[in-house]
């Protein structure tokens, strides 16, 4: 017989319940707090019994001190998506209380236990270092918006210069030199060579016209004669924060290829055009073992590109995507097509992700519409050879 310990998780504190299968309560609606004594008196209380499955709701982050201390233990845990609980309806009574919410997940798990999927397997493990990425990526975005703002304050020419404000040439030499007075009046061949240096290229001359630009630019700009120390300072901080980030973004990227590479699924997905490396192995991420869907629908509505369809009688509509899977799932995918059709529309245009893509175009869909088509299209195409165990071939 299963044993179901659910709880209704919530930030510091949490209520629990322990049932059978049967429904029969053996331990009541209680209140825990979240620290070791607590869980480890609750444990105490619980581990005899056989078939011990812990039941939550995924809230955030605050179910994961719960879930790991019971993984730990190496007992079965499950997250539940809160969308399937809320659905789930085992009575007509509309009151919600955290009690009764303790005893309605369980409930909700015993009514629907062959749909839940155990995040366990070999590429899920790697999740938290692909919302790390995320993370530093939005971070990294506010750093750029503000570094711009700041290079329209203290030397606006800079954008003349350098062709790519962000890359490590450009970042580097603005951090040495933030405001036009610290190298107006150097030497050109002193700039060629710190160029040369930061640079990595062993012939100075090559940076000549870039310095004499710089110069000239320097000395006719506005910015020359007011030398604001806290926008240079702010300036110098903001290219120290950048230069970090991309360094801890390089790194997760590493990471990311160097665990997933000598997976089967990520050198099927690898060999499909438009994935590389890195997009290969943060979907993988993302969505997980992909063969644990029993077809390809299933798949596509995990990712959230499944359309909604509203049907009584004779009347059916069908509205825009669900939305309501793997969101970043989707932004990979998203990044995967509009880079596949650009490269496709140069070098390849029989790849049949292209020729589906002009083909929707052609019967006079939105863009936008054309690029979820051809997103579903890749699901079927990544299903069916991950399901097969086969590699990608155009043909």
């Amino acid at each position: 017989m299963k044993h179901i310990l659910s709880f209704d998780i919530a930030k510091g504190k949490s209520v629990y319940c322990f049932i059978d299968e049967l429904k029969n309560t053996i331990i009541d609606a209680t209140t825990i707090e979240h620290n070791k004594t607590d869980f480890d008196n609750l444990f105490n209380l619980i581990k005899n019994y056989p078939n011990l499955t812990v039941i939550m709701e995924s809230t955030s982050i605050y179910h994961l001190p719960v879930e790991n201390y019971f993984r730990s233990k190496g007992i079965e845990t499950i997250v539940i998506n809160p969308k399937l609980v809320k659905q789930f309806k085992d009575t007509l009574n509309k009151s919600k209380t955290d009690k009764l919410d303790c005893f309605k997940i369980a409930r909700c798990y015993l009514g629907t236990i062959d749909n839940f999927y155990y995040k366990n397997d070999e590429y899920f493990m790697y999740n938290p270092l692909a919302r790390q990425y995320w993370s530093l990526l939005e971070g990294q975005t506010r750093l750029k918006n503000r570094y711009r703002q700041l290079i329209e304050i203290v030397f606006p020419e800079f954008a003349l210069i350098f062709n790519d404000l962000y890359d490590d040439l450009t970042l580097n030499f603005i951090h040495d030199f933030p405001h036009p007075s610290l190298f107006v009046n150097r030497r050109s061949d002193y700039l060629m060579n710190y160029l040369k240096d930061k640079n990595g290229t062993t012939k100075a001359y090559r940076f000549k016209n870039k310095v004499l630009k710089m110069k000239q630019l320097a000395s006719n700009s506005l910015c020359s004669e007011s030398f604001n120390f806290i926008n240079v300072q702010n300036l110098v901080q903001i290219t120290e924060m950048i230069q970090y980030h991309k360094s801890e973004i390089n790194k997760i990227k590493s990471q990311l290829i160097n665990g997933m590479k000598d997976k089967k699924l990520f050198k099927i997905i690898n060999s499909i055009p438009g994935f590389g490396s890195f997009s290969t192995a943060l979907f993988l991420a993302e969505v997980g073992d992909i063969t644990r869907f029993d077809n390809k629908y299933q798949f596509i509505s995990f990712i959230g590109i499944d359309s909604v369809t509203s049907q009584s009688g004779i009347s059916s509509y069908h509205g825009p995507i669900s939305k309501t899977g793997c969101k970043l799932g989707r932004t990979i995918l998203f990044n995967v097509i509009t880079t596949l059709l650009q490269i496709s529309a140069r070098t390849d245009k029989t790849n049949p992700i292209y020729l589906f893509f002009r083909k929707k175009q052609s019967e006079g869909k939105h863009h936008y519409k054309c690029i979820i088509a051809c997103e579903t299209k890749l699901c079927k195409i990544i299903y069916k050879l991950c399901s097969s165990n086969c590699l990608y071939t155009n043909k």
